[in-house]
């Protein structure tokens, strides 16, 4: 349609040129496409395949408001496919600059930040004490993002950046803060909340990221009970179930104390959850985990929502006296969120709630320290903390030039 300021362009976190790349796409220049994503999402392949298209451009399709939205991420990820099928292009020599910058984490904030640095001329040091990927290769379900896709991506920005391969503690943090222009941090959130509820020390209690991990890791030895139980409301609460389901499980409840209205998730991955056979019960919350040695139930209460809201605008749910029951279960996963594990940040400002503060240049009370991704804004997307990596590259450079 090549519409005048595209409303999906806009919408895009990254800001991809889609009327652009669907043009190329129609002319044959299916390659040519696939760089103009690469130009703005570091993690094109990734994106083009989990991307939730619901939420972002295809919600704002001009199309749509005929019939149907055209299917954008299914093109990006038809080109950067084929891209990755027949070679990777060759990139323009970038600038050079004499400043060199630290990214500590390797996500896809991490990722995004380096890649625009390189970009810019400058010299990158990524430090992390895993395989780059972040959560899209630890945590994602292959059923949702096989390994291959992402590494087309790794394996691409690997040419921009010297990657460390360390982790990070107090004493090394001060050293690749001093001998760095800047400082990027990208480490994500590593640490699951838990409910805080007795039982929560018996076997078959497990937090979701380890989970999610062990599943990636162990898919075909990994054991499971016949009936699970997971406790949260959002995406990686139904990341959990539908795995869980592909694990074997023979019943996977998931329970969430408000009403299915105030649930946090992509509607296309709540429906494919109910699809598998996952069974989702709204207004029920967990008073205890039972059993002796082993999981053998969770006790729950029924809840109700009251006319009061909580920070996030959504009603806070009360408790139904007189409505207990159990749930049997063998395994119970935890999945109400996560905070930052990193606790070598020292004087960098945290405020309540544990995410880092930063300005509107992603810079942190540190100076010359920045940060991005889900370690300032909580559980995001992908394709959001790709931007945010993208937008703090660029204060950082000026930062770097006004020095």
């Amino acid at each position: 349609m090549q519409c005048f300021d595209a409303p999906c362009t806009a919408a895009c976190p990254t800001h991809i040129d889609v009327p652009k790349f669907i043009s190329m796409i129609k002319s044959n220049n299916v390659i040519g496409a696939a760089e103009v994503v690469k130009t703005s999402n570091a993690l094109a392949n990734t994106c083009g395949k989990i991307c939730p298209e619901e939420v972002f451009c295809q919600s704002v399709c001009t199309r749509g408001k005929q019939d149907s939205p055209i299917w954008i991420r299914e093109l990006h990820f038809f080109a950067t496919q084929y891209e990755k099928d027949n070679g990777f292009s060759a990139t323009k020599v970038f600038p050079k600059s004499k400043k060199t910058v630290a990214v500590v984490g390797a996500g896809p904030a991490g990722l995004g930040c380096a890649f625009e640095l390189a970009k810019l001329g400058h010299r990158v040091d990524v430090y992390d004490g895993r395989i780059p990927g972040g959560v899209p290769r630890n945590s994602i379900p292959s059923f949702r993002l096989a390994v291959r896709e992402l590494e087309s991506d790794t394996k691409f920005l690997s040419g921009f950046f010297k990657l460390k391969a360390q982790a990070v503690d107090k004493k090394g943090f001060e050293q690749i803060r001093t001998s760095h222009g800047a400082t990027f941090l990208a480490v994500g959130l590593g640490q699951d909340r838990m409910l805080g509820i007795p039982g929560e020390k018996l076997k078959g209690v497990i937090p979701v990221l380890k989970f999610l991990e062990k599943a990636k890791a162990n898919s075909t030895s990994m054991k499971i009970g016949k009936r699970v139980v997971v406790v949260g409301g959002g995406n990686v609460s139904l990341d959990a179930a539908a795995t869980a389901k592909r694990l074997g499980a023979e019943s996977v409840t998931l329970i969430y104390r408000r009403s299915e209205k105030e649930m946090r998730v992509w509607r296309s991955e709540l429906e494919e959850a109910r699809k598998q056979g996952v069974e989702i019960r709204f207004l029920v919350n967990p008073l205890s985990i039972v059993g002796k040695t082993n999981v053998e139930g969770i006790k729950c209460r029924r809840t109700r929502l009251s006319k009061r809201k909580d920070r996030s605008g959504r009603p806070i749910p009360v408790e139904v006296k007189g409505s207990n029951f159990v749930v049997e279960a063998d395994s119970v996963v935890i999945a109400i969120g996560q905070t930052i594990e990193a606790e070598w940040l020292g004087s960098v400002e945290r405020p309540k709630g544990g995410y880092v503060k930063v300005g509107k240049d992603f810079q942190t009370s540190v100076p010359g320290v920045f940060a991005g991704g889900d370690m300032i804004a909580g559980e995001g997307t992908i394709v959001q903390s790709v931007a945010h990596g993208k937008y703090a590259a660029h204060a950082i450079h000026e930062y770097l030039t006004a020095m």
